[in-house]
């Protein structure tokens, strides 16, 4: 291995510990931006808005091209619901009931969701130990919920079931990036599109409804705690985009791994959560799962 070969797999290992490592704080900051009483969608908003400006701001500065045509609107539509409305507003709602680290742990379900469908879809063919490792995730998801089934009168598993909207909208994005993604497009242009799309989405419903978060009054906890967040959103997001694109999708999913164990830490660090040996062990047996399937490129569109 050369010199300018291991100075840059060392600068995108960083850049992977940058991205999932940020990334998983964020299920924490979720939990704490709630604690001040606003609500999921007016929050999903806020990250949308700030997010977009910052992104946007990049990609004029950059000069880089933003396709308009029908076509491409029409994924930026589809994206900004997949990719920023339902999962952000989804983490949300889950974060104060069922805790940061169970969060974090959901994200390993996305590769195996990926190549689930993908396989229905018949953009990938079945392999033996690919298979292995879907199989693997249908066990880890019953050692998580079946546990569930009795607590608190099936609240907890109300909200466990919730949870799984955010890998599923994870995964219906992903492959729409891997199959319909405007050709070339500055991974920053993108991203920041997708949370603009979603805020104004988001824009009429949080007016009608009053959950829109007021940044005008005196800032509170929520207020920075939202800031933070968009920026490591919005950064850990194009970082791992930046990543796929000069490595492939098999080393970027090192982000993924990152992220899952760094968000139960920061659970634990934070507020001390605690979970018991069957999710300890689901979480083993989704990594595992997660290594077998090791998504590859799949052919555009």
């Amino acid at each position: 291995m050369t010199e300018t070969t291991r100075g840059r797999r060392l600068w995108f290992w960083f850049l992977i510990v940058l991205s999932g490592g940020s990334w998983g704080l964020f299920f924490s900051l979720a939990r704490i931006a709630r604690e001040d009483g606003y609500h999921p969608l007016g929050l999903t908003m806020w990250q949308g808005i700030g997010g977009s400006i910052l992104l946007l701001s990049i990609t004029l500065g950059r000069r880089s091209r933003i396709p308009f045509h029908g076509r491409a609107i029409c994924f930026y539509v589809i994206c900004g619901i997949f990719g920023t409305v339902l999962p952000t507003s989804t983490i949300f709602y889950v974060a104060p009931n069922m805790g940061a680290g169970f969060l974090a742990i959901t994200m390993t379900l996305v590769p195996l969701l990926t190549y689930g469908v993908s396989i229905l879809l018949g953009i990938d063919r079945p392999a033996a130990l690919r298979l292995a490792g879907l199989v693997l995730g249908f066990v880890a998801i019953l050692m998580i919920f079946v546990p569930q089934m009795g607590a608190e009168g099936g609240v907890a598993l109300f909200w466990a079931l919730l949870a799984l909207l955010i890998p599923v909208s994870f995964t219906t994005e992903n492959l729409l990036l891997a199959l319909k993604a405007p050709a070339g497009m500055d991974p920053i242009a993108l991203v920041g599109v997708f949370q603009l799309t979603g805020a104004l989405l988001l824009l009429p419903i949080v007016l009608a409804t009053g959950t829109y978060m007021d940044v005008t009054v005196t800032w509170t906890q929520a207020h920075w705690v939202s800031v933070l967040m968009l920026v490591i959103n919005a950064g850990s997001y194009t970082l791992f985009l930046y990543i796929i694109q000069h490595t492939g999708p098999v080393f970027a999913a090192q982000t993924t791994y990152l992220a899952t164990i760094t968000g139960v830490l920061w659970g634990m660090a934070l507020f001390g959560e605690t979970h018991s040996a069957w999710v300890w062990g689901a979480l083993v047996i989704l990594i595992a799962g997660m290594a077998l399937v090791q998504e590859r490129k799949i052919e555009r569109s």
